[in-house]
């Protein structure tokens, strides 16, 4: 199912369709965080805008001095080393052997597809199963390399079972991917339902592809402490969202430890930039600060969701603690008047009565957002 609104150019969400299209007749992906887009929609300079439409953390870690030495020469293989040994250990992992470092999770989904068709020849099928409504980009990104793909819309409560049944009878080489928590509603499955999924991929000769972007706010529930059991299971992880520094560009897949060898190579050297590095290894070591941020992130989901739901006829369908996702006829209304206010929320072209939000982050923004709501009069309320 999928909506359209070319008059509102706010809607800004992915575009999710079971359609198979050649990549190019395919149309743009919209995303969130587009400032630039909504600000020439509203008329309003792109520093004047509070951004509400992305899952990342308001709040970012704390960017700590960098010496000049990091900008002037190429990063050291010992700095990496450093990096994924913090990484290794704020993700639990059995070694190092079984993670890879990228410029960005987005760098890792458009790489993957290509690495496994390589790898595999003409020997397996290219069929991709994409657990939906979910991020636009692993479609995408599969179909360009030449990937026959389909993105099931499910809903939450349906979504294992029915990757379960695809790689149940799934030839060899299929693809299923799924998001973990999902983006956009934030349902979560439990580390044994993808664990049982990942050995029935083993078992089928399958590939099982597991993005956990905004997992860090419940660590508990990854899969990645026992890829060590996994063969064919790719775990997808972002620094990006949960420390607040989407622009450092740094994101991690977890693999099989033959594999993450392999994919190491097709990353190549110095593909992560010196200061990204010394940020990264400090903020995946600071388990204070971590502590300190999940606390205050669920404290002000709760604080989102009252805000919204008093304010309007939206009810909460989903989310995480770094996004709400709500429900109602009012959605395009609504962000359409925060957006006349300079405030930007998401909405999805698969369905028009879904908005997400993130959180705002300093006392300013949360008194912007409440009087834009508090002076909103919904016609359905």
């Amino acid at each position: 199912m999928q909506t359209t609104d070319s008059s509102l150019s706010i809607r800004l969400g992915p575009i999710m369709t079971n359609s198979h299209i050649t990549p190019n007749q395919q149309p743009p992906i919209n995303h969130g965080g587009a400032v630039d887009r909504a600000a020439s929609r509203y008329g309003i300079p792109t520093s004047d805008w509070l951004d509400l439409s992305t899952g990342i953390n308001p709040i970012a870690y704390p960017v700590p001095d960098i010496e000049n030495a990091h900008w002037q020469r190429l990063p050291l293989t010992s700095e990496l080393d450093g990096l994924k040994a913090a990484a290794t250990q704020y993700y639990h992992l059995p070694t190092t052997d079984h993670l890879v470092c990228a410029p960005g999770t987005q760098a890792l989904i458009q790489m993957i597809p290509f690495w496994l068709k390589d790898r595999m020849a003409d020997q397996a099928t290219k069929n991709v199963h994409v657990m939906g409504p979910t991020y636009g980009e692993h479609e995408r990104c599969w179909r360009r390399a030449g990937y026959h793909c389909q993105t099931h819309q499910t809903y939450p409560a349906d979504r294992i079972a029915k990757a379960m049944d695809i790689l149940s009878t799934a030839e060899t080489g299929t693809v299923v991917i799924l998001v973990n928590p999902n983006n956009p509603d934030g349902a979560m499955f439990a580390p044994d339902d993808i664990l049982t999924l990942g050995k029935l991929a083993d078992a089928r000769s399958c590939w099982l592809v597991v993005d956990e972007a905004f997992m860090d706010c419940q660590p508990d529930q990854s899969v990645c402490s026992r890829i060590d059991q996994l063969q064919n299971t790719i775990v997808l992880r972002s620094f990006g969202k949960f420390f607040g520094l989407a622009g450092a560009r740094l994101g991690c897949a977890v693999m099989d430890r033959n594999l993450a060898t392999e994919l190491e190579s097709r990353v190549g050297p110095w593909a992560i930039p010196g200061p990204t590095m010394v940020v990264g290894a400090q903020a995946f070591s600071d388990t204070h600060w971590q502590q300190q941020s999940r606390t205050r992130l669920t404290a002000d989901a709760a604080r989102l969701d009252d805000l919204v739901t008093k304010n309007s006829s939206l009810a909460l369908s989903g989310g995480t603690d770094l996004f709400r996702y709500y429900d109602g006829k009012d959605c395009v209304a609504l962000a359409d008047n925060l957006g006349h206010r300079g405030i930007l929320v998401r909405l999805f072209d698969h369905d028009a009565n879904k908005v997400r939000f993130g959180l705002p982050g300093t006392d300013g923004d949360w008194k912007r957002l409440e009087d834009a709501t508090a002076a909103w009069h919904s016609p359905n309320r």
